[in-house]
């Protein structure tokens, strides 16, 4: 009756935490509302290699998580790639992943020579961890491990930015794993003595998926936020106000120069069966059966619908209005494709010009902010109500829960 219980709480707090994708009321009333002064500004520039790619940031900064073999450089803003890391750009950092938690015995520890000394002979993860292969825990607590990893660091991330760590939280697996409180001071040692090592000039990002964990902070310099859902819809109401101060979150903990990636993960469905003509047409210029040759096929491929449109819009917008360094990655979901993660489309509005930032994140009211660029505004709205911002130079209207990119 106990288990029984504890199952049932479970899938009752689970599905407070992942519910229905938001949805707002049709025809809500829009008020008028007057923007404040902004706060002002100026990006500082030492002349050093971050300084100088962050001068050169586009209105809209996206990256790339791994996939540098099939999605290259262009367009990117951060990268990185674990065994052929692709080389940073003018405008964009590039980093490797370093496995440091878990390692792959199969594809040779990922080419980190000498790592098989600290793997261990336990299974990491759970089922949904098998499209990765065979799996396994790194002790980090060896005596030696510090003196090698924090060498393997520079050795690894020769002509490139900086490093990219996966799982970088403190809650890892508990089959075969360590303690909340092991990894936590292990983490801590390892940020220490890669930052000891490498400098202050050097990029240490992390995966923190969901959390508002800022211990390795002082040596860490970026996030990223994996927000992973377990279900094809969308992310809640509640869900993304979550998602607003998790980046707020990080922006103000982080060392600098406080990268800060978001990605969220897309609806997956199918799209109406009227469009699908038109948008096989438009894809590959000629009227196929493509459930006939993968019933699943836009499960995996379809990111055009009117939902992933106006979140991808808004999740974009929360992006480049919240933190000073900002990046976003909407894109597949894990569960979407058997073969691969982190595919994605890099939107037209993405592409838009407004100029660089000529403020930080001003807020109106509580969840409706704006930042201004040299020619225009990006804003996001996380109300229950449509607002008519009246800026200077124009009337800008944000509806709930959208993100407008507005030229002035």
């Amino acid at each position: 009756m106990r288990k029984i219980l504890l199952i049932l709480i479970f899938l009752s707090v689970s599905s407070q935490l992942f519910a229905a994708t938001c949805k707002v009321k049709d025809n809500l009333k829009t008020k008028e509302i007057i923007a404040p002064k902004a706060l002002e500004y100026k990006r500082e520039n030492s002349g050093n290699r971050i300084d100088q790619v962050l001068s050169k940031r586009k209105t809209i900064n996206v990256f790339r998580a791994w996939n540098g073999y099939s999605l290259g450089t262009s367009g990117y803003g951060l990268m990185w790639s674990a065994i052929t890391p692709t080389p940073a750009t003018s405008i964009g950092f590039s980093l490797r992943e370093i496995l440091w938690a878990y390692t792959y015995p199969d594809k040779l520890h990922y080419g980190q020579v000498g790592f098989e000394k600290f793997m261990r002979n336990k299974k990491w993860g759970s089922k949904s961890w098998k499209e990765y292969g065979n799996t396994k825990h790194i002790d980090y607590t060896h005596p030696d491990f510090l003196d090698y990893f924090k060498k393997l660091v520079r050795e690894r991330t020769e002509n490139l930015d900086g490093v990219m760590f996966d799982l970088w939280k403190n809650n890892h697996e508990k089959k075969g794993g360590r303690s909340k409180s092991t990894v936590k001071k292990f983490r801590y040692k390892i940020a220490k003595a890669v930052r000891e090592e490498m400098g202050k000039d050097f990029i240490i990002l992390g995966n923190v998926n969901w959390e508002k964990q800022k211990d390795t902070h002082e040596f860490v310099n970026g996030v990223f936020l994996e927000l992973w859902k377990p279900s094809k819809s969308g992310y809640s109401c509640n869900e993304i106000k979550k998602i607003a101060d998790i980046i707020k979150f990080h922006d103000e903990n982080l060392s600098y120069p406080r990268l800060v990636a978001v990605n969220v993960w897309k609806i997956a469905k199918n799209p109406p069966k009227e469009k699908e003509k038109e948008l096989i047409r438009k894809i590959f210029g000629k009227d196929i059966n493509i459930r006939a040759y993968d019933k699943k096929w836009w499960i995996k491929n379809y990111r055009s619908s009117p939902e992933n449109i106006k979140f991808a819009k808004l999740f974009t917008a929360m992006s480049m209005v919240i933190p000073e360094n900002g990046y976003i990655l909407y894109g597949d979901s894990n569960h979407d494709h058997p073969d691969h993660d982190h595919f994605h489309e890099i939107y037209d509005f993405q592409k838009i010009d407004l100029g660089k930032p000529t403020s930080l994140k001003t807020d109106i009211i509580d969840g409706l902010a704006f930042k201004l660029h040299e020619k225009g505004v990006i804003a996001y709205n996380l109300t229950k109500n449509n607002y008519l911002i009246k800026f200077d130079k124009k009337k800008v209207l944000v509806k709930s829960f959208e993100g407008v990119f507005e030229k002035f």
